[in-house]
């Protein structure tokens, strides 16, 4: 099923339920945050409101809410700041730290570079400390162990592309590195860090093998199996719950499993289409319950008590990196359109402003209609679609949805969709296709961060950037939505 076929939640169903008691506890548009020229692939936030996000553009920035107007509305969101030159290549990962010696706390991400910035926010210009040890790509997570190894450490670990399968913790201030967890087979995607009775100074990793691992004092003391592909996030079950014994974990199997951290399976939620990306746990104080979100542009709320899925809030984006809760219970998530969306289930944030809320709706109609010609190009096999001629447009089309791609008589191959009566001129192909290609590129091309054998353009001749199909030979075509 895909995600046009479920539960669209969209501003008339909104306005109308407002007398609802239950949709009180719906998530809704709120804000949207444009400054990213890439992908943003993490977010993390501050308790005083601050939320900072990292982006394949290779820059870190940070937003903060306005002052409430006179009226009483909130204050609009802003950018902060812009950090620049802290990686080579894609930044990965972006992580906030409390640490008693600094006032506002410090800033830590995690790049293709291999390498670990650290950066002062009390001193926001000063250089930052690089800490080394990793040989891959980075990414990383962070939680405070307190008196379970003597110092306020960093956990540091190891994303896509990296291949010494390690998870390390770091003292900050120090830049010593005090453990390596071994025993993974694979890249490390994520790490939990709990400290209860009877698990104190536990560290669970989350790795591509598919295996879940628990570690004390650096030794590995249990084995999650469960899943059936890698493994991308842990998320603690009621963090605030200082006695907590149940966590989270998410799957590229499109799964979300609970787990005891004695080894025992509890439950498995399953409602994604695709790969799932993050997982995160809502605050009480915000009604609770866990956020989901991956490749299928869906975020998904789960209630934490009996496991049940309580909403889908579509997001326009199909990939939707990253989440995080704000201080203030509000839900924000990094996405493949640049973009920064943000829903509250608060009465007063809820009301977007009006370029919001066409961004938003218009947005969930332009990714409706790509889908539409994906599947329509696709027709189900796995082959590169024929570039016909126009002659053939003379012919009705088998199904609404059904794509062409035909040579016209003036400006070259143009894209037609058939709307159950008529063929629609999509636009033109602005790199033509080889019809029947005879071997691979020498160098292959980059979308999103993925390579290609070819990339090929649309031009929508709608003022806005041109729709992108990205193809490797022998595969499957898939229409994506143009960079905003």
């Amino acid at each position: 099923m895909s995600r046009r076929d479920r539960k669209r939640i969209d501003f008339s169903s909104l306005e109308a339920s407002t007398n609802d008691p239950a949709s009180t506890m719906q998530y809704r548009i709120s804000a949207l945050l444009r400054g990213h020229t890439d992908d943003v692939r993490s977010l993390t936030s501050a308790p005083d409101g601050t939320l900072y996000s990292a982006s394949r553009d290779g820059t870190v920035k940070s937003w903060r809410r306005t002052a409430k107007e006179p009226n009483g509305q909130e204050g609009r969101w802003e950018l902060q700041r812009t950090w620049e030159g802290l990686h080579t290549g894609f930044i990965n990962s972006v992580c906030w730290i409390r640490k008693e010696s600094f006032d506002t706390g410090l800033l830590c991400t995690g790049g293709q570079d291999s390498l670990i910035q650290v950066v002062s926010l009390t001193a926001p210009d000063a250089p930052p400390r690089t800490l080394l040890g990793h040989g891959h790509n980075v990414t990383i997570s962070s939680r405070k162990f307190g008196a379970t190894l003597k110092a306020e450490s960093l956990l540091f670990l190891l994303s896509r592309g990296s291949w010494d399968c390690t998870a390390r913790i770091w003292d900050v201030e120090s830049g010593e590195c005090l453990q390596v967890l071994t025993d993974h087979t694979a890249a490390v995607w994520d790490v939990l860090c709990i400290d209860v009775k009877g698990y104190e100074g536990t560290v669970v990793t989350a790795c591509a093998d598919g295996l879940i691992r628990s570690f004390r004092d650096g030794q590995r003391k249990q084995l999650f199996k469960g899943h059936e592909g890698p493994v991308r996030a842990l998320a603690k079950i009621t963090p605030e719950v200082t006695d907590g014994l149940m966590f989270a974990s998410a799957s590229n199997d499109g799964t979300i499993r609970i787990w005891h951290l004695d080894g025992t399976k509890l439950n498995v939620l399953d409602g994604h289409d695709s790969f799932i990306y993050s997982l995160v746990s809502i605050p009480s104080s915000s009604n609770g319950g866990l956020a989901s979100s991956g490749e299928d542009g869906i975020i998904r709320i789960w209630n934490e008590e009996d496991g049940g899925l309580d909403q889908e809030v579509l997001v326009p984006p199909l990939s939707v990196w990253a989440l995080t809760t704000l201080a203030d219970g509000d839900l924000a998530c990094g996405c493949s359109d640049n973009c920064i969306w943000v829903f509250t289930r608060d009465d007063v944030r809820r009301g977007a402003d009006e370029g919001t809320r066409v961004a938003y709706e218009s947005g969930l109609k332009e990714t409706e209609r790509m889908q539409k010609l994906k599947a329509g190009m696709d027709g189900g096999k796995n082959e590169m679609p024929k570039v016909g001629k126009v002659e053939e447009l003379e012919d009705a089309g088998t199904k609404q949805g059904e794509v062409k791609l035909v040579e016209t008589e003036t400006d070259g191959v143009h894209a037609f969709m058939w709307d159950g009566s008529t063929w629609e001129d999509v636009g033109q192909v602005v790199s033509e296709p080889s019809s029947s290609p005879a071997s691979k590129p020498t160098e292959r091309m980059q979308h999103e961060g993925v390579e290609y054998d070819y990339v090929f353009s649309i031009d929508t001749k709608d003022d806005g950037p041109p729709l992108k199909l990205p193809y490797n030979i022998g595969g499957k075509l898939v229409l994506q939505s143009p960079k905003r």
